[in-house]
């Protein structure tokens, strides 16, 4: 159990709880997580096992039970839905989950924490309101109207150790005064670096940790979970062997890629000397693995999110990847939450 006086952490939205993960590997105390998909949930409770989790839209929960947090909550840490936002959606103004980051403002005006932590797609940043307002900021001015000082920053997480190329927005909303954004790392992780003691699909241990991001992802476990293969039937294996890695559909001769969707990640093989593309739904996309000729499983997705080998995911195939798709990458998580810690412990806070 976590000290009475530990820093206390809320987390709206919590997914599977990527973003926690990286809170509690810096100190913190995850005291509950709320998100309104069960499978999801489980596979939060499953990893956060002393943390209170709650199963709700954020907009059917009342001002009454989030006022009971009032006092008790340091951070409130948030990664609405981001589908409505995404460059490679549709981005309609009207979409209902477009405002749910007032949901979090509406929290965070109950509960006042020192300190608001808003994560989103970059796509964030260009999308206005049905009055024409940018969101962010709509955002930066209703969170400054209640004292906060808002600064917001593309962050990327192979940056900051995680060995993939994912870009997000992230927006610090601070009560104890002006909080830095992580220093960029001075190396990056590669796919080959992230996967090497991983093997294929027949095996059921990790190979010794060699690599410094092998040992960090470990954390004790040699038994492989989450390590299902999809199965290829022969017109797509024979489409997967012409890809060379860093490839995609483009390598595929045109008789055999008889099918919809050229987004240049289709069929993209992994290149092992890189960090990975930015992963959505991996199955969909029909990301190869950088050696064998098949898509990437949850565990492999997993650690190219940085979630370590004990991390289990709960529910199918499908909603394993649609779980890692969604998440913030722990290592990402946890180079904000020390700037944040150290701003608060020089606070003495």
């Amino acid at each position: 159990m976590e000290k009475e006086n530990s820093l206390t952490v809320l987390d709206l939205f919590c997914g599977i709880g990527g973003f926690s993960k990286g809170f509690e590997k810096a100190g913190f105390n995850i005291v509950a997580g709320i998100d309104n998909w069960g499978v999801a949930l489980k596979t939060f409770k499953m990893n956060h096992k002393n943390t209170i989790t709650i199963n709700a839209d954020l907009r059917e929960i009342g001002n009454e039970t989030l006022k009971k947090y009032s006092g008790k909550i340091d951070i409130i840490i948030a990664g609405p839905p981001c589908q409505g936002f995404s460059m490679s959606g549709k981005r309609y103004i009207d979409d209902k989950r477009n405002t749910l980051f007032e949901e979090v403002i509406r929290a965070v005006n109950l509960i006042y924490p020192k300190v608001v932590i808003i994560e989103n797609v970059v796509g964030l940043l260009s999308m206005k309101n049905s009055d024409g307002e940018f969101i962010k900021d709509l955002i930066k001015r209703k969170l400054e109207k209640e004292g906060y000082e808002i600064e917001y920053k593309i962050l990327n997480a192979s940056d900051y150790g995680v060995p993939q190329a994912r870009k997000r927005v992230i927006f610090i909303g601070s009560k104890i005064g002006k909080i830095d954004f992580p220093k960029i790392k001075d190396y990056k992780v590669t796919v080959g670096d992230a996967l090497g003691n991983l093997l294929d699909v027949e095996e059921q241990f990790y190979l010794e940790p060699k690599t410094n991001f092998q040992k960090l992802m470990a954390d004790g476990e040699r038994k492989i979970y989450n390590h299902e293969k999809m199965n290829h039937n022969k017109e797509v294996l024979n489409r997967i062997k012409y890809v060379p890695q860093g490839g995609n559909w483009q390598d595929i001769p045109k008789e055999f890629y008889n099918v919809c969707g050229e987004h240049s990640n289709n069929y993209r093989r992994l290149d092992s000397k890189q960090p990975s593309i930015t992963l959505k739904h991996a199955t969909k996309s029909m990301i190869i693995h950088p050696k064998f000729d098949r898509v990437i499983t949850a565990r492999e997705v997993a650690r190219l999110q940085s979630f370590s080998d004990s991390f289990i995911l709960s529910g199918t195939r499908f909603e394993q990847h649609q779980q890692l798709a969604n998440a913030v990458p722990p290592l990402l998580a946890f180079e904000v939450a020390k700037t944040i810690k150290y701003k608060l412990e020089k606070n003495e806070i």
